[in-house]
């Protein structure tokens, strides 16, 4: 029997939006998602789609408290896994068996904290031999880090989208019942949840913990695959590779909302990019940026606003693939009338 509520409306169809939605329905409620773009076109779609913890902590002044959670909030993946259809499960299992390596030049210094940093954080990793970094600038060393995965972003988000009743549409103002989408159609539910990324912030004067919200562009390549599977990075950027096509990334221009293609920007990713992998064509990459949201602690917002009774999950950074599962049990759970343990650490009120 479904919880009450018993009706969602979510708004947003990234990754965040998308997997609450999938996770609600599984559990018996009605959904339905309100997307103002197409999949391909959100962050979520044009992202990498990493779910690294360590990496992602590696260089946080705080990294074991940092990895600690960004490693349960990838568990939630696997704590609502029969959740997921099954397509979704195959991927994600096939996900474990990416290859998360990280490199960095002999020349500098990085290898002073690396492996103290990832030892303290309880990672299991070791180094690289010779063949592991043919692919490398020749001065490199590197380490091969365990429990990281890559979802290749398009094929994952079409298959959630797939799950669910999705409308496009774009919401311009809620309530902790109705959705107003900009045709002027009024849409009501039990609950309604905002998890648009930046472009929840549009909603801020219905749900004034959204004010929080600031925007990081970013700046990527899609680019021809190299053939493998997993994650080549660096203290200069990362090289995602899904076998068939490829991602290197990424910028981060704090407080930048539009999503133009920069070419100076770009001609500087390249030069990343080449850095750390000489021999990678980039002739042929196309650029792309998206606009990532973040609160002003750097950590996801999840929860109730407290004002208007809307249910809020945004604010993931550049880690929506690591928190989207989080998010969508902690939403789950707070409908059931139960506190989830980590509300006192993303509450949206907080700030």
């Amino acid at each position: 029997m479904a919880q009450f509520p018993s009706s969602l409306i979510i708004v947003g169809g990234g990754i965040v939006g998308l997997t609450v939605a999938v996770a609600a329905q599984a559990r018996g409620h009605a959904v339905t998602v309100i997307a103002r773009d197409a999949t391909g076109d959100t962050a979520s779609g044009i992202a990498a789609g990493m779910i690294a913890p360590a990496l992602e902590a590696l260089n946080d002044p705080e990294s074991p408290e940092s990895f600690g959670r960004l490693r349960a909030a990838q568990q939630a993946w696997f704590d609502l896994f029969e959740s997921w259809p099954e397509a979704i499960r195959g991927t994600l299992r096939a996900a474990q068996q990416a290859c998360s390596r990280y490199v960095w030049p002999q020349s500098d210094n990085t290898s002073d904290h690396v492996t103290p940093r990832l030892k303290a954080m309880g990672v299991d990793y070791e180094a690289l031999i010779d063949e592991d970094l043919d692919a490398v600038a020749a001065d490199c060393n590197g380490v091969r880090v365990a429990g990281e995965m890559l979802l290749e972003a398009g094929g994952f988000l079409a298959a959630l989208a797939q799950a669910v009743p999705v409308r496009m549409g774009n919401a311009v103002a809620v309530t902790a019942t109705s959705v107003t989408c900009e045709s002027g159609e009024v849409l009501s539910a039990d609950a309604v949840v905002v998890a648009g990324g930046f472009a929840s912030r549009g909603l801020a004067a219905a749900v004034p913990s959204l004010h929080a919200l600031s925007a990081i562009k970013g700046h990527i390549l899609a680019a021809p695959g190299q053939g493998g599977f997993g994650v080549i990075r660096s203290p200069v950027g990362y090289l995602a590779d899904y076998g068939a096509s490829a991602r290197f990334g990424a910028t981060m221009e704090f407080g930048i909302e539009d999503v133009t293609v920069d070419p100076a920007v770009v001609a500087a990713l390249k030069a990343r990019a080449h850095e750390i992998l000489p021999g990678l064509d980039l002739s042929q990459a196309t650029p792309r940026a998206g606009i990532r949201a973040a609160a002003p602690d750097s950590w996801p917002m999840i929860g109730r606003d407290a004002s208007s009774g809307v249910y809020v999950a945004t604010a993931m950074r550049r880690n929506g693939y690591i928190f989207a599962p989080l998010a969508a049990r902690m939403i789950l759970d707070m409908l059931a009338g139960q506190t989830p343990p980590e509300l006192v650490l993303y509450d949206p009120n907080r700030f």
